[in-house]
């Protein structure tokens, strides 16, 4: 008897109790009901999604299949997707993520600050070199102010500190 219930609840992915339930729903009594009647009956009488609402939700017995062991996934799956988007505010307001348009607008303004700066050497150098005969002299005072362009584009401090400023406002 106790091994046909366990049969017929292993068979339907309910509990055992539930299994027990539908029997006596019928008005049957369990000792008196083959195989075959307490698999139709638990079937028929007891409400799977219910079951599975209940398993799913911590209440109630059974509900263990395929079903149950998705939704379980998706809810903490669901749930790590909001704590990541904590942890995501949190640094966020605490300024150790910086938004990735400030980053690239910050970058974009250097950069067409520096090609401003390339382009206007020919007019920054003209009066510079004008007269020289010497290669050497002319290319030291060509280097120089080309140095000086890269210069100010790889001071990490200045972009650090645009794109703060950037961001704060």
């Amino acid at each position: 008897m106790r091994g046909m219930i366990r049969r017929v609840a292993d068979a339907v992915g309910f509990d055992q109790a539930t299994v027990r339930r539908a029997i006596e729903a019928a008005g049957l009594d369990p000792k008196d009901v083959d195989f075959d009647q307490a698999l139709h009956l638990a079937r028929s009488i007891a409400d799977p999604a219910r079951i599975v609402g209940h398993a799913a939700n911590g209440r109630g017995e059974g509900g263990h299949s395929a079903l149950t062991d998705t939704l379980a996934e998706a809810k903490a799956h669901a749930e790590r997707l909001r704590a990541r988007k904590i942890e995501l505010l949190n640094a966020k307001l605490e300024g150790s993520l910086i938004p990735r348009e400030a980053v690239t607008a910050t970058g974009a303004r250097i950069l067409a600050e520096a090609r401003t700066s390339l382009l206007s050497l020919g007019h920054r150098l003209a009066p510079k070199v004008a007269g020289k005969t010497d290669t050497r002299e002319i290319a030291r005072i060509v280097e120089t102010e080309v140095r000086d362009v890269l210069g100010a584009l790889s001071d990490d401090q200045r972009f650090f500190a645009d794109l703060e400023a950037e961001a704060l406002s």
